[in-house]
């Protein structure tokens, strides 16, 4: 907390007055020093609090304010006070009786610390505030009650591209520079998003996209309600920080947990997980493909090349099967789910669209390769049947085709049937 020492001049008071001044104990924070004088010296510097002084020796409060620092306080003890003109009465802050008990001088002494402490109470605060808004990285702001804003930080007008007084007294579509056809409406859920936090009365946390010279950012704003002594609201202030780069690693973190490295597909928690989460009492087909003579195509070209036909091989897939949920179970093995159910000759048919791809990838490169691909397909309308049950019903169709051959399709229900 702040230590100040407030100076005083004395000139030509009585003894009373000089006591009643003097002896009054400094308020919290604050000291004292007097010096006392016949009269006013002939300039007084900006170190000066205030200088109390009679007009006994009819000193000129006018021709005294011109000798003084801006700042410094004047004050004068008269008990004719009538007789000062304008311009004696423009120079001067305060008049106190010159005939005063030693009770009543205190009160008038007193009033006066309280009144300089309160000023450097609020001189201080705005200090700290200054302070936060010049260094705090984070968007701040303050707006009145229809939306107007009247203080920003440093970083609210890099962010929006506009010095502070280009931002105090314009509102929300001209700050943000919203283009003609979204400037009414961006300026109306503005404000309505101001009035819903002053009539919560609590801080209401929100995720907002905004244009910026950057572009698009994504900012998280913490806005609170400002209020009077009285309660009543009179404005907002806002926080905002720039999670942009944060929501974007966040979706690519999430992106790299929920899939396959190599092809982008689904991976076996997340296909799990999804299905679970929306299946419901929905019926259910599972499909399970084997990319065949894919450990050859590794043995003789080496990984890489077995790495560019999963790829390959994923791509077909998204294209032949859309509104399915793809995903890659391991090795050359992959599961095609379609919740709502789905025609088992549909995907009969498909399966052939992607015997042709596969084929049309091998006729076209530039190696010898051979590549084919087995199904074995099983669905359910029973909601108690689970993924893992279906998964084991898909690879014993899949398996099954093995003893027929490449290029083969099964389904469960049919085999079960012979």
């Amino acid at each position: 907390m702040y230590q100040a020492t407030s100076r005083f001049i004395l000139a030509g008071l009585s003894q009373d007055w000089q006591e009643a001044i003097q002896g009054t104990v400094p308020l919290e924070h604050f000291t004292h020093t007097f010096e006392v004088l016949d009269e006013p010296p002939s300039m007084i510097s900006a170190d000066t609090t205030a200088v109390i002084f009679s007009d006994e020796k009819a000193f000129d409060p006018s021709s005294l304010r011109q000798r003084t620092a801006t700042g410094v306080l004047l004050i004068l003890c008269t008990d004719d006070p009538a007789s000062l003109n304008g311009e004696a009465l423009a120079a001067l802050d305060a008049i106190w009786p010159l005939s005063a008990t030693n009770h009543l001088a205190s009160f008038f002494f007193r009033r006066l610390i309280s009144r300089i402490k309160a000023d450097k109470d609020a001189w201080f605060a705005n200090l700290c505030l200054e302070t936060v808004l010049g260094t705090e990285q984070d968007l701040i702001w303050f707006k009145d009650t229809e939306g107007t804003y009247f203080n920003v930080n440093e970083a609210f007008c890099r962010h929006v591209g506009k010095t502070k007084e280009e931002i105090q007294g314009k509102r929300h579509g001209y700050v943000w520079s919203l283009p003609p056809d979204k400037y009414e409406t961006g300026e109306a859920a503005s404000l309505r998003a101001e009035e819903e936090v002053m009539q919560k009365g609590v801080t209401c946390v929100a995720e907002e996209e905004v244009n910026s010279p950057e572009g698009v950012l994504t900012i998280q704003t913490f806005k609170t309600p400002l209020r009077d002594k009285t309660g009543i609201a009179i404005g907002t202030v806002g926080i905002g920080r720039d999670v942009t780069k944060l929501r974007r690693y966040e979706a690519e973190l999430l992106h790299a947990a929920n899939t396959d490295e190599l092809t982008g597909l689904a991976n076996r928690r997340y296909f799990s997980e999804y299905i679970n989460k929306n299946r419901g009492r929905q019926p259910l087909t599972v499909a399970r493909v084997d990319l065949a003579y894919f450990k050859q195509l590794n043995d003789t070209y080496g990984p890489k090349k077995g790495d560019e036909a999963l790829v390959k091989m994923a791509g077909f897939l998204r294209e032949i099967f859309k509104g399915a949920i793809l995903c890659r179970f391991g090795g050359g093995q992959f599961l095609i789910a379609v919740i709502g159910g789905c025609s088992t000759d549909a995907l009969k048919d498909k399966f052939q669209e992607l015997l042709h791809k596969l084929q049309e990838y091998c006729d076209n490169d530039e190696n010898p390769i051979m590549l084919s691909a087995n199904m074995g397909i099983t669905e359910t309308k029973d909601p108690a049947s689970t993924l893992d049950k279906l998964i084991r019903q898909s690879d014993l169709a899949l398996y099954f085709t093995r003893n027929l051959g490449e290029g083969q399709c099964c389904v469960f229900s049919e085999i079960i049937g012979e």
